[in-house]
């Protein structure tokens, strides 16, 4: 490895380990402290409305949300006025705040020492499975097409070639989750359920579409083939069935992360289903039921000063509402509001999410104010957010930071 490149993250290191250290962990009053000045700003970033959903809390900071339209949710809070934060991932894009009744916003729930992973039940994934049929009728649509245009004979050719095309023209991307790196305590989950865009699945397990390497008869990448020509000879008549049965009854749906984005959400593989998504992936099904859980982006996070300038250039650019600070070494971020997440991220990861971005939704970077030659490959991303930013040289303000916010959480966490 470079040497340059290791003491890139020794430093990174070093920097989540001071942050880790400044900021102890916090008693639920001091949680709710620090969320309360914290997540104002977050919202103020979502200009656009969103969907109207119907929320109950329970006392444990369990969130039952729905949308108009039937989506459901359901989620975690460590603090009533977090409720939002549950909803925003699940709106179709980062701008849009969603729209809800007032939520009881009387305080932290004093007894809440650990998180919770709600899920959702049976009878929501049925629901949403039939909320809206016009999906499964293009999926329909989409065999019959696959069924005229293939050769039975040669399925296992045309999945290869289908396979080799996508390699090039949309290659996976790395799970997003690994390169965030928050700094905080857990204050929000969420889940929902629906039919997604199978075009915006970006990452799925194996990171190599059409190569899946498990043990056991049938795991491998031969099962790929061997499924789309069982999919092809399914009768008609028998489809629907077919669909629901491999897609929700059989083994449960498909489980995605979702990570919304300016426009709407891209998905990473989750716990299930990667066999799965590389069929409908290489087939070009234009839809898939899935179970989806938020990637939350962190209200903090800390790194070195290549990543403080590189965030100023994204302050500087209106494509991250927040604040860098900055020691002599080191630096921490705290994140308002970030449209697509994944720009906080090393070059290499955000110029792969940046081109899977734009292949799902073509010309909404350029949209959001990043020019074209920006999203030619990761060299050209971070020249591009280095040039001309108001890049600060390095001081001590990230001590200063961190002292702060772990003096807050001490005092909240004394006051009875």
């Amino acid at each position: 490895m470079d040497p340059f490149e290791m003491d890139k993250r020794a430093l990174t290191a070093i920097a989540q380990q001071v942050f880790d250290s400044m900021t102890p962990a916090r008693s639920p009053r001091a949680q709710g402290v620090h969320l309360a000045a914290a997540l104002p700003a977050r919202a103020s970033g979502r200009t656009e409305p969103g969907r109207a959903w119907t929320v109950r809390l329970d006392d444990d900071g369990t969130v039952h949300a729905t949308a108009a339209d039937g989506t459901p949710v359901m989620g975690w809070v460590a603090v009533p006025w977090a409720v939002s934060e549950v909803l925003a991932p699940f709106e179709n894009g980062t701008r849009r705040q969603p729209a809800l009744a007032p939520v009881d916003d009387g305080g932290p729930m004093d007894a809440l020492t650990q998180p919770l992973y709600p899920y959702l039940d049976d009878e929501q994934l049925e629901a949403a499975f039939e909320q809206d049929p016009q999906p499964l009728a293009a999926l329909t649509a989409a065999i019959a097409d696959l069924r005229r245009q293939w050769d039975t004979e040669a399925i296992p050719d045309y999945v290869e070639q289908a396979a080799a095309r996508i390699r090039v023209t949309e290659p996976q991307v790395p799970v997003l989750d690994d390169h965030l790196n928050p700094s905080e305590q857990p204050w929000c989950s969420a889940a929902s359920c629906g039919w997604v865009r199978t075009a915006a699945i970006v990452e799925a397990a194996d990171p190599v579409w059409g190569r899946i390497h498990r043990s056991g008869y049938g795991r491998s990448s031969s099962w790929i083939p061997r499924a789309a020509a069982e999919l092809l000879a399914e009768p008609d008549s028998d489809l629907a069935d077919f669909l629901r049965y491999h897609l929700l009854d059989n083994e449960g749906p498909v489980d995605l992360i979702t990570i919304n984005g300016p426009e709407g959400p891209v998905y990473n593989l989750n716990s299930g289903g990667a066999h799965r998504t590389h069929l409908f992936r290489i087939l070009g099904m234009p839809w898939i039921f899935a179970t989806q859980t938020a990637l939350i982006t962190p209200l903090e996070t800390a790194g070195s000063i290549t990543d403080a300038d590189r965030w100023q250039g994204l302050i500087d650019r209106g494509l991250l509402h927040g604040e860098v600070q900055r020691s002599t070494h080191t630096a921490a971020l705290r994140i308002n509001h970030c449209p697509a997440p994944w720009m906080i991220a090393k070059p290499e990861i955000a110029a792969a999410y940046n081109t899977a971005y734009e292949h799902a939704y073509p010309g909404a970077l350029g949209r959001l104010g990043v020019p074209p030659h920006a999203l030619a490959d990761a060299t050209s991303w971070e020249s591009w957010l280095l040039t001309g930013t108001s890049a600060a040289a390095p001081d001590t303000g990230l001590a200063r930071y961190l002292s702060l916010l772990s003096r807050a959480g001490r005092k909240a966490a004394d006051q009875p």
